[in-house]
């Protein structure tokens, strides 16, 4: 139940603004591709959540204290889910989500620039949290990889190109990036998603978990929609959490 109230949370805001955008003329609105993002999205979260119990490690590796098993059934949910799309529709494919190694042109440096900003925009984060330096081989193995591994397929890839689809826009160019409505939205559930929950059964926001995830995701999408590709924000937001982890 906690489970389904904490997608309302997220949610609520996102449908609120996506009438709001179609309301003014800035997007279209799609009823059943909305719908189909949603459905998506919550996939994604049981998968995180619930995977776990599913792809056990512990037989493995003891001791354990990260959530590899529900990373990796997130990412196998992506992959499924990715394929049933790209089967059954013409508006999910490798190219809108960004399933390629072809980067655009001139754009590879330009995001390697964004990247070392959002690693250092990290690292000074990490500073004023004062959390101090995390050694554990175990963390520093898994923010290596799996960050960018789930999430940015996922988010920045099939889910993007899901409510695209869903909320069609002509967006507008920044520094040669196309930032459209459902790159915005897509965002603010990035943010909601690390900064609102439910915890002992009572509703918790943290401003500033929202403000700081959602500034690195858009950092992460401009680099996304300027490279055509979900190659480089992989490599970038794994950086980014591998680099946050020293300091």
């Amino acid at each position: 139940m906690e489970l389904i109230l904490t997608l309302v949370l997220w949610w609520a805001p996102v449908i609120v603004l996506a009438l709001v955008f179609r309301a003014v003329g800035l997007a279209g609105f799609r009823p059943s591709w909305f719908l189909t993002a949603i459905a998506v999205y919550g996939l994604y979260v049981i998968a995180i959540f619930k995977g776990g119990a599913l792809i056990s490690l512990d037989q493995y590796f003891e001791g354990l204290q990260w959530n590899w098993g529900g990373k990796i059934a997130s990412i196998a949910m992506t992959v499924a889910v990715f394929a049933v799309l790209a089967m059954t529709t013409k508006s999910v494919s490798r190219e809108s989500a960004g399933f390629t190694l072809r980067q655009n042109p001139g754009s590879v440096v330009p995001a390697l620039i964004a990247t070392v900003l959002l690693a250092a925009s990290g690292i000074g984060l990490e500073f004023l949290g004062a959390d101090g330096p995390s050694m554990d081989p175990e963390r520093l193995a898994y923010q290596a990889t799996m960050p960018g591994l789930d999430e940015e397929p996922f988010f920045r890839g099939v889910f993007l190109a899901v409510l695209a689809a869903a909320l069609p826009s002509r967006g507008l160019s920044l520094l040669r990036a196309r930032i459209t409505v459902a790159g915005l939205l897509m965002t603010l559930l990035f943010g909601l998603g690390h900064g609102v929950g439910i915890e002992d059964g009572k509703p918790f926001i943290s401003w500033i978990y929202i403000v700081v995830t959602g500034y690195l995701g858009f950092g992460l999408l401009w680099i996304r929609e300027r490279t055509g590709s979900v190659l480089l924000p992989i490599l970038a937001h794994n950086l980014i959490n591998f680099s946050g982890s020293f300091f």
